[in-house]
């Protein structure tokens, strides 16, 4: 028996983005890879809501004010199944520091200024790398 649209489940990316411009575009591209955008309830434990629901990829605003991304990043790096989670970022290019740590916590980072430009491509391979993860499991 096939599955309705309705029951069918696309994998999850959890967005930590809270700019409407950028959200906007992350929205529309994840969608257009099948793929379902999930916000955080910024009011409540971010990191908890990402364990109770996992998804295949993260993409955040490094520099995002509601919370510490890359400390969540870096928590997250040691439960099991994030280890290789796919996860891009974006932050200003004069950020020198933010991006090596976020780099160096496994982030595919992108200047801010060319995000919008590089979002599909950037989506694409980490849709990719989320596949590649899957079939090594």
């Amino acid at each position: 028996m096939e599955k309705s649209e309705e029951e069918i489940t696309l994998p999850t990316v959890h967005v930590l983005i809270s700019e409407n411009f950028f959200w906007s575009k992350v929205e529309g591209a994840l969608m257009g890879l099948e793929r379902t955008p999930r916000l955080p309830d910024w009011e409540d434990d971010v990191k908890a809501q990402i364990l109770a629901n996992p998804g295949v990829a993260l993409v955040a605003d490094l520099e995002e004010e509601r919370l510490d991304v890359l400390g969540l990043i870096a928590e997250l790096r040691c439960q099991p199944g994030f280890e290789e989670m796919p996860m891009l970022g974006y932050c200003s290019h004069d950020q020198t520091e933010l991006h090596l740590a976020a780099a160096g916590l496994g982030v595919e980072v992108i200047p801010r200024s060319t995000f919008a430009a590089a979002l599909v491509r950037a989506l694409g391979e980490l849709k990719a790398a989320e596949v590649d993860n899957t079939e090594e499991e």
